[in-house]
């Protein structure tokens, strides 16, 4: 009976120190174990490859964009270059200047 609960001590012993091993590599950038969730793009993209599902659902939202005549998402309005620290803004045509408050 002993040997059992040695046994059973163990493995707890030993599970607890691979998630403090584990967790240590994960704050180093190493891995990513429990406390980071959610996956790389990637990693996303390679899971919904062979969902059917997810295809299936990516279709109708590309169906239901061109049936509203909706662009896909756009650069965004401006780009900033930190190392000649400059902002570049595209001009979009359509903004309207509103004259300032008096």
């Amino acid at each position: 009976m002993w040997v059992v609960a040695g046994v059973v001590v163990g493995l707890g012993l030993a599970g607890f120190l691979a998630d403090r091993v584990l967790l240590a590599m994960e704050a180093r950038g190493w891995i990513y174990w429990r406390k980071t969730k959610g996956l790389s793009s990637l990693g996303v993209d390679l899971i919904q490859e062979g969902d059917p599902g997810a295809q299936a659902v990516k279709r109708a939202m590309d169906q239901e964009r061109v049936r509203k005549n909706v662009r896909p998402a756009q650069d965004p309005p401006f780009r900033v270059d930190l190392d000649a620290g400059t902002v570049h803004v595209r001009r979009t045509g359509h903004e309207r200047q509103e004259p300032p408050p008096s």
